[in-house]
Protein backbone atom coordinates (compact mmCIF):
# COMPACT_ATOMS: atom_id res chain seq x y z
CA UNK A 1 0.00 0.00 0.00
CA UNK A 2 1.51 3.35 -0.41
CA UNK A 3 0.55 6.81 0.53
CA UNK A 4 -0.71 7.62 4.18
CA UNK A 5 -2.53 5.24 6.28
CA UNK A 6 -5.69 4.48 6.21
CA UNK A 7 -7.95 6.42 9.03
CA UNK A 8 -11.59 5.87 10.58
CA UNK A 9 -14.10 6.11 7.93
CA UNK A 10 -11.84 5.31 4.96
CA UNK A 11 -12.25 2.76 2.90
CA UNK A 12 -9.57 0.32 1.77
CA UNK A 13 -9.40 -2.87 -0.61
CA UNK A 14 -7.63 -5.76 0.41
CA UNK A 15 -4.80 -7.80 -1.71
CA UNK A 16 -5.30 -11.60 -2.75
CA UNK A 17 -2.95 -12.64 0.82
CA UNK A 18 -5.26 -11.29 2.69
CA UNK A 19 -6.12 -14.43 4.70
CA UNK A 20 -2.69 -14.93 5.44
CA UNK A 21 -2.23 -11.72 6.82
CA UNK A 22 -5.02 -11.68 9.43
CA UNK A 23 -3.78 -10.44 13.67
CA UNK A 24 -7.04 -11.86 15.03
CA UNK A 25 -8.44 -15.05 13.76
CA UNK A 26 -12.06 -14.54 12.63
CA UNK A 27 -14.39 -17.75 12.55
CA UNK A 28 -14.80 -19.63 9.17
CA UNK A 29 -17.93 -17.70 8.56
CA UNK A 30 -16.20 -14.43 8.52
CA UNK A 31 -13.54 -15.70 6.11
CA UNK A 32 -16.09 -16.82 3.86
CA UNK A 33 -17.97 -13.40 3.82
CA UNK A 34 -15.22 -11.60 3.47
CA UNK A 35 -13.49 -13.26 0.68
CA UNK A 36 -17.02 -13.17 -1.30
CA UNK A 37 -17.13 -9.62 -0.68
CA UNK A 38 -13.34 -9.15 -1.96
CA UNK A 39 -13.94 -11.25 -5.09
CA UNK A 40 -16.55 -8.97 -6.06
CA UNK A 41 -14.26 -6.09 -5.84
CA UNK A 42 -15.77 -4.10 -3.26
CA UNK A 43 -13.67 -2.41 -0.33
CA UNK A 44 -13.89 -2.43 3.38
CA UNK A 45 -14.54 0.27 5.77
CA UNK A 46 -12.14 1.41 8.35
CA UNK A 47 -12.80 0.80 12.12
CA UNK A 48 -11.44 2.30 15.16
CA UNK A 49 -8.29 1.03 16.22
CA UNK A 50 -7.82 -0.51 20.05
CA UNK A 51 -5.40 1.00 22.13
CA UNK A 52 -3.36 -2.11 22.64
CA UNK A 53 -3.45 -2.66 18.45
CA UNK A 54 0.53 -2.48 16.57
CA UNK A 55 0.81 0.34 14.43
CA UNK A 56 1.43 -1.94 11.78
CA UNK A 57 -2.26 -3.46 12.09
CA UNK A 58 -5.68 -2.47 10.86
CA UNK A 59 -9.44 -2.78 12.07
CA UNK A 60 -11.89 -3.29 9.47
CA UNK A 61 -15.64 -3.42 9.33
CA UNK A 62 -17.78 -5.24 7.09
CA UNK A 63 -21.62 -4.14 7.46
CA UNK A 64 -23.66 -6.44 5.08
CA UNK A 65 -26.84 -5.63 3.40
CA UNK A 66 -28.92 -7.42 6.21
CA UNK A 67 -27.18 -5.14 8.88
CA UNK A 68 -24.70 -8.08 9.90
CA UNK A 69 -21.73 -6.15 10.83
CA UNK A 70 -18.36 -8.22 10.36
CA UNK A 71 -14.90 -7.21 12.05
CA UNK A 72 -11.77 -8.28 10.49
CA UNK A 73 -8.00 -7.36 12.46
CA UNK A 74 -5.27 -7.53 9.50
CA UNK A 75 -1.71 -6.42 8.64
CA UNK A 76 -1.50 -3.10 6.92
CA UNK A 77 0.40 -4.78 4.05
CA UNK A 78 -2.62 -7.14 3.64
CA UNK A 79 -4.10 -3.39 2.26
CA UNK A 80 -3.64 -2.95 -1.51
CA UNK A 81 -5.11 0.50 -1.72
CA UNK A 82 -7.28 3.02 0.04
CA UNK A 83 -9.83 5.84 -0.32
CA UNK A 84 -11.21 8.39 1.57
CA UNK A 85 -14.81 8.76 2.45
CA UNK A 86 -16.84 9.37 -0.53
CA UNK A 87 -18.37 13.32 -0.43
CA UNK A 88 -22.20 14.17 -0.58
CA UNK A 89 -21.80 15.27 -4.02
CA UNK A 90 -20.74 11.81 -4.78
CA UNK A 91 -22.99 9.87 -3.10
CA UNK A 92 -26.12 12.48 -4.43
CA UNK A 93 -26.87 9.75 -6.69
CA UNK A 94 -27.30 6.87 -5.07
CA UNK A 95 -29.98 8.12 -2.55
CA UNK A 96 -33.41 8.11 -2.53
CA UNK A 97 -35.02 11.24 -4.49
CA UNK A 98 -36.89 12.56 -1.90
CA UNK A 99 -33.10 12.98 -0.04
CA UNK A 100 -31.98 15.08 -2.70
CA UNK A 101 -32.75 18.77 -1.56
CA UNK A 102 -31.86 17.98 1.76
CA UNK A 103 -28.10 16.78 0.41
CA UNK A 104 -28.58 19.76 -1.85
CA UNK A 105 -28.55 22.03 1.47
CA UNK A 106 -25.57 19.91 3.10
CA UNK A 107 -23.94 20.66 -0.32
CA UNK A 108 -24.57 24.47 -0.01
CA UNK A 109 -23.98 24.65 3.61
CA UNK A 110 -20.18 23.03 2.81
CA UNK A 111 -19.24 25.02 -0.07
CA UNK A 112 -20.31 27.96 2.42
CA UNK A 113 -17.89 27.33 4.79
CA UNK A 114 -15.44 26.11 2.53
CA UNK A 115 -15.76 22.19 4.08
CA UNK A 116 -15.56 19.33 2.35
CA UNK A 117 -18.42 17.07 3.58
CA UNK A 118 -17.77 13.14 3.55
CA UNK A 119 -20.23 10.65 4.14
CA UNK A 120 -20.35 7.40 6.21
CA UNK A 121 -22.63 4.66 7.26
CA UNK A 122 -25.57 2.84 5.28
CA UNK A 123 -25.33 5.70 2.21
CA UNK A 124 -21.72 5.12 2.00
CA UNK A 125 -22.15 1.34 1.96
CA UNK A 126 -24.98 1.65 -0.69
CA UNK A 127 -22.59 4.01 -2.89
CA UNK A 128 -19.33 2.28 -2.44
CA UNK A 129 -20.47 -1.63 -3.06
CA UNK A 130 -23.82 -1.11 -5.32
CA UNK A 131 -25.73 -3.11 -2.80
CA UNK A 132 -28.98 -2.06 -0.98
CA UNK A 133 -28.47 -0.26 2.31
CA UNK A 134 -30.89 2.52 2.29
CA UNK A 135 -33.98 1.61 4.23
CA UNK A 136 -36.51 4.27 4.18
CA UNK A 137 -35.98 5.31 8.18
CA UNK A 138 -32.08 5.59 7.01
CA UNK A 139 -30.16 8.17 8.54
CA UNK A 140 -27.27 10.63 6.74
CA UNK A 141 -24.33 9.60 8.85
CA UNK A 142 -22.13 13.21 7.35
CA UNK A 143 -18.16 13.67 8.10
CA UNK A 144 -16.97 17.31 8.34
CA UNK A 145 -13.60 18.80 9.09
CA UNK A 146 -13.48 22.30 10.11
CA UNK A 147 -10.12 24.06 11.12
CA UNK A 148 -11.13 27.00 13.51
CA UNK A 149 -14.04 26.89 16.07
CA UNK A 150 -15.71 29.52 14.60
CA UNK A 151 -15.98 27.55 11.49
CA UNK A 152 -17.67 24.61 13.83
CA UNK A 153 -20.07 27.22 15.48
CA UNK A 154 -21.77 28.28 12.04
CA UNK A 155 -21.79 24.28 10.92
CA UNK A 156 -23.78 23.61 13.96
CA UNK A 157 -25.80 26.29 13.32
CA UNK A 158 -26.37 25.27 9.32
CA UNK A 159 -27.04 21.60 10.26
CA UNK A 160 -29.57 22.66 12.44
CA UNK A 161 -31.67 24.91 9.93
CA UNK A 162 -30.89 22.12 7.40
CA UNK A 163 -32.62 19.65 9.36
CA UNK A 164 -35.55 22.08 10.34
CA UNK A 165 -36.44 22.24 6.82
CA UNK A 166 -36.42 18.67 5.67
CA UNK A 167 -38.27 16.47 8.14
CA UNK A 168 -37.69 13.56 5.60
CA UNK A 169 -34.09 12.41 6.21
CA UNK A 170 -32.46 12.72 9.57
CA UNK A 171 -29.05 14.08 9.47
CA UNK A 172 -26.29 12.66 12.10
CA UNK A 173 -22.81 12.47 11.43
CA UNK A 174 -19.14 13.87 13.18
CA UNK A 175 -17.17 16.56 13.72
CA UNK A 176 -13.22 15.70 13.23
CA UNK A 177 -11.14 17.35 15.59
CA UNK A 178 -7.77 18.58 14.92
CA UNK A 179 -6.06 15.54 17.22
CA UNK A 180 -7.89 12.92 14.86
CA UNK A 181 -10.64 12.34 17.48
CA UNK A 182 -14.71 12.66 16.22
CA UNK A 183 -17.73 13.69 17.89
CA UNK A 184 -21.19 13.35 17.28
CA UNK A 185 -22.38 16.87 15.92
CA UNK A 186 -25.83 16.64 16.96
CA UNK A 187 -24.35 16.12 21.07
CA UNK A 188 -21.82 19.30 20.27
CA UNK A 189 -24.45 21.15 18.85
CA UNK A 190 -26.53 20.55 22.88
CA UNK A 191 -23.07 21.99 24.42
CA UNK A 192 -22.84 19.61 27.24
CA UNK A 193 -20.28 19.96 29.91
CA UNK A 194 -19.27 16.61 29.20
CA UNK A 195 -19.18 15.04 25.75
CA UNK A 196 -18.07 11.51 24.52
CA UNK A 197 -14.95 11.64 21.82
CA UNK A 198 -14.07 8.75 19.67
CA UNK A 199 -10.61 8.80 19.06
CA UNK A 200 -7.98 7.01 16.41
CA UNK A 201 -7.87 4.51 19.32
CA UNK A 202 -10.35 4.22 21.92
CA UNK A 203 -13.11 6.32 23.35
CA UNK A 204 -12.91 8.85 26.34
CA UNK A 205 -15.49 11.55 27.73
CA UNK A 206 -13.77 15.28 27.19
CA UNK A 207 -15.05 18.84 28.16
CA UNK A 208 -16.02 21.23 25.79
CA UNK A 209 -13.26 24.03 26.90
CA UNK A 210 -10.70 21.13 26.29
CA UNK A 211 -12.07 20.59 22.58
CA UNK A 212 -12.16 24.43 21.72
CA UNK A 213 -8.52 24.33 22.89
CA UNK A 214 -7.69 21.89 20.27
CA UNK A 215 -8.17 24.17 17.35
CA UNK A 216 -5.85 27.19 16.89
CA UNK A 217 -6.76 30.30 18.61
CA UNK A 218 -8.81 32.97 16.42
CA UNK A 219 -8.16 36.69 16.69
Amino acid sequence: MDGARPVRHDWVYLGAGWADQVRSPPGPDVVTQVTAWREQGRPFAVARQEPEDADDTLRLGLTLPGRRHLSLHVALSAVERHLPPPTVQEVRASAPAAWGPALDDVIALGSALDLTVGVFGSLAWQHRSGAPYVRPLSDVDLLFAPARWSDVERLLFGLEAVSRRHSVVRLDGEVLLPDGGAVSWRELALEPERIWVTGPRGASPRTLRELRALFPAEP
